[in-house]
């Protein structure tokens, strides 16, 4: 008899099991919501001035401030529909306003640099393959005399991943500058990923660093290493530790 209650009672118990696992397979609970987006906060580079590049955001993830090199250069973002319309810096001896212009797919066309009391001393002019940055042009105002005249060309070639390559750096013998071509090419990529993705592109320590939003030279991080030239100066310095703090 208690056998038979047993076996009764397992029978019982099986569908309610195989219902309460039907409802549990079959239930969905509400979608999760995406993870934060990545901002970099810092980047800091052993025996520079630290931090090197430092960013802030505002409630919307987008850039309201940067520095460089401890603050050599402050810069207060300005928007307009979404997008930057000046960048400013704010030290005491320097002003300068950088003004961005759009085409008619959002992209940067050209950035004008106009100092503390509104002059146009230079401006920088972009051109894209589709989203991906290939030339940027810089042109100074000549002094004395009208007009502007190109100091330098920066052109860009990409790995088939879509990762920059190559970075050509021209600059042409004007007003006591010497003609010179410099080349870096970047290598061995690893698989973390690039969290510089706004298009910081900032060569010259002593020049102003400008955004380019939606643009992404290095969707991971690169390794480098040096490749001797001939004819050309080939700028590929040996690996050093860069530490980028992140906030999410």
């Amino acid at each position: 008899m208690k056998n038979m209650r047993c076996k009764y009672l397992l029978l019982g118990i099986v569908p309610l099991v195989l219902l309460s696992c039907k409802k549990e397979k079959g239930t969905t609970g509400p979608t999760p919501p995406p993870p934060p987006a990545v901002l970099l906060k810092d980047i800091v580079i052993p025996n520079l001035p630290s931090p090197y590049y430092h960013f802030e955001y505002n409630t919307t993830g987008t850039i309201s401030f940067a520095s460089f090199a401890s603050d050599l250069t402050r810069y207060d973002f300005v928007y307009d529909g979404g997008r930057i319309s000046e960048m400013r810096n704010n030290i005491i001896v320097n002003k300068d306003r950088l003004q961005y212009t759009y085409d008619n797919e959002g992209r940067v066309l050209f950035i004008q640099y106009t100092d503390s009391l509104g002059a146009f001393y230079a401006e920088s002019f972009f051109t894209y393959d589709g989203q991906k940055l290939v030339k940027a042009e810089r042109f100074h105002k000549r002094e004395p005399g009208p007009g502007t005249v190109i100091d330098r060309v920066m052109t860009m070639a990409y790995n088939a991943d879509g990762n920059l390559q190559e970075l050509t750096d021209y600059r042409p013998a004007i007003d006591g500058q010497n003609e010179s071509t410099f080349v870096d090419r970047f290598e061995q990529y690893d698989n973390k990923i690039n969290v510089d993705g706004f298009g910081r592109l900032h060569p010259d320590f002593f020049e102003h660093l400008f955004i380019l939003p939606g643009v992404q030279l290095q969707k991971i991080i690169p390794g480098k290493k040096h490749v001797p030239g001939t004819v050309l100066i080939i700028r590929l310095i040996i690996p050093i530790p860069i530490i980028r703090t992140m906030l999410l």
